[in-house]
């Protein structure tokens, strides 16, 4: 079943990522849940813009930091056109870690659950964790693709 599809992409591809994003999408709202259920934190609310601050300065930080993180994204991703995806990822990974725990310093000091920022740090490794096992699962030749520079094995 390796034929090329009508796209030139080989028809088992689809299915690998459809299966890539349930398996991710399941395991980590599984996960979340579990760590809720344990921390006793409440869900936030979807497309509610102001549910997901404790106050207007987390707002306003938050703010800087997704237009900021942009910036980097775009500028990483411009410095290192031809050298690969390693370092957009590295980017992306780093400005997204301080936006959470700058989230969950605000959750600590100004939340009225103590465990909300427990929640917070526990979320986003777990969240990595779970998408980069089921990433090399359904598509293990693809780690060539973010290490196909660096030879690892070199001394």
């Amino acid at each position: 079943m390796n034929e090329l599809g009508n796209y030139g992409m080989q028809d088992d591809t689809l299915w690998r990522i459809a299966a890539f994003v349930a398996a991710s999408g399941i395991l980590i709202f599984l996960v979340n849940g579990l760590l809720r259920r344990i921390l006793g934190v409440r869900r936030k609310k979807w497309f509610t813009h102001s549910s997901n601050y404790v106050n207007g300065r987390h707002q306003q930080v938050d703010a800087y930091f997704r237009w900021g993180g942009a910036a980097v994204l775009i500028a990483a991703y411009l410095a290192s056109y031809e050298d690969g995806p390693v370092l957009p990822l590295a980017a992306l990974l780093i400005v997204g870690a301080f936006q959470e725990l700058y989230t969950a310093y605000m959750e600590k000091k100004h939340s009225k659950n103590p465990n909300d920022y427990k929640f917070t740090l526990l979320q986003l490794p777990s969240s990595l964790a779970i998408i980069f096992i089921c990433a090399y699962m359904a598509f293990p030749e693809f780690s060539e693709v973010f290490f196909y520079s660096y030879d690892l094995g070199a001394s």
